[in-house]
């Protein structure tokens, strides 16, 4: 029989963050990650590409070099996040339409960053003979459906240039849905990593079979599941985008990056959110002093404490509430959140500068304000800043 608390993402304490840094930096100093980077590479499975023309070096070796060194600083440099359950309802119920105002760098909670969340912010499946390309499996079973869900991400503004081999100058290429380039010198914006759970293969029951190795041995998810909690952090890089500053978003398709920046950028602009129709508080709880010692051996210059992101006491949702979006979730996808906010929150466009808003020249920004109904049964639905609890959803 398989174990059902191993198919749902289980959020770590807090404090244990700054640790899983750790295992990522020492994860991304290794060579065996270097190489599953260069595999990557040759299958395409990445959005960001690092080229060092006439280097002498295949494409995909120097871009698996790059790209760690890269990640690598963006984790030494980064403030640490945890967004509680709630709070990652609170930015998937928020993010449901996608944000209205442009990217924004200052909308950044600090220049880098790693947060996790308390519930996946989305995910994808696919079947074992695309997850399984380019490994050692001679037949993956091509009936069994990988599920991944999204849990974590990386940011910090683009800057790559500080990371080179001394050996030529880098050129940067973006790979997108139906096109390839190079990156403009004078791009601005933001780089984003998402990660998935490492240890939580595709959230199969263990003995389901995966594929079979060239030798005739069958592997099972409950096997790669080991090796990999064996072999690595709990974290795994999944995935990577670019945030253009200045552009806008687009629609929010499921199961893709922008869909999951959409979530990240919404949670942003929570942990921002000031006034009356603040969202969300923050606790920090500092590291121990021993870690702290560890954190500086490795290269860390981020601060090594913990800010717990939970939302505001005026919004919190009641606990029955979330047990039963609990319930109603799968833990490996987006949770449900319909109880949490029975009528979801919404962003109003405000302007910055009303003196010059008939000729075009202000600037608005997205404001979150809580989404309510007032008005008697049958009356088109209105929208305000006051927050009504219903026992259960009113009827049509």
């Amino acid at each position: 029989m398989s174990d059902p608390s191993r198919l749902r993402w289980t959020p770590p304490d807090p404090t244990q963050l700054p640790e899983w840094r750790a295992q990522l930096l020492d994860h991304l100093d290794d060579d065996r990650t270097r190489a599953t980077m260069r595999a990557a590479l040759q299958a395409g499975r990445f959005t960001i590409v690092p080229t060092v023309p006439g280097i002498g070096a295949s494409d995909e070796s120097v871009g698996s070099i790059l790209l760690t060194a890269c990640e690598r600083r963006r984790l030494e440099t980064a403030e640490l996040y945890y967004a509680t359950p709630d709070m990652t309802a609170l930015a998937l119920a928020a993010a449901h339409a996608p944000p209205t105002e442009p990217v924004t760098l200052s909308r950044l909670p600090s220049e880098s960053g790693l947060i996790v969340f308390g519930e996946p912010i989305g995910g994808y499946t696919e079947d074992a003979g695309a997850a399984l390309a380019n490994t050692p499996f001679g037949t993956p079973n091509a009936s069994a459906v990988i599920t991944t869900p999204i849990v974590a991400a990386s940011w910090s503004v683009w800057d790559p240039g500080e990371v080179n081999l001394d050996r030529g100058e880098v050129r940067w290429l973006h790979r997108g849905a139906g096109s390839y380039g190079a990156i403009p010198a004078d791009w601005s914006g933001v780089w984003i990593t998402f990660y998935s759970p490492r240890g939580l293969f595709s959230g199969l029951p263990p003995e389901t079979v995966i594929g079979t190795m060239r030798d005739g041995t069958v592997m099972t998810a409950g096997m790669i599941d080991s090796n990999r909690e064996a072999s690595g952090p709990p974290l795994g890089w999944d995935n990577e985008m670019l945030l253009r500053e200045g552009s806008p978003f687009g629609p929010p398709v499921p199961d893709t990056t922008d869909r999951w920046a959409h979530v990240l950028y919404t949670a942003w602009q929570l942990m921002g959110q000031q006034g009356k129709n603040r969202w969300a508080e923050v606790e920090e709880i500092p590291r121990a002093r021993a870690g702290a010692k560890r954190d500086r051996r490795q290269g860390v210059t981020g601060s090594s404490a913990v800010r717990i992101v939970r939302v505001h006491s005026a919004h919190r949702p009641p606990p029955q509430a979330a047990q039963e979006d609990e319930q109603a979730s799968t833990g490996r996808r987006e949770p449900q959140w319909s109880c949490r906010w029975p009528v979801r929150p919404y962003r109003r466009s405000t302007c910055l500068n009303p003196r010059a808003h008939a000729e075009g020249g202000c600037r608005h920004e997205d404001r979150i304000v809580s989404g309510h109904i007032k008005g008697p049964e049958g009356a088109p639905l209105r929208t305000g800043e006051t927050v009504h609890l219903w026992d259960q959803q009113p009827a049509d």
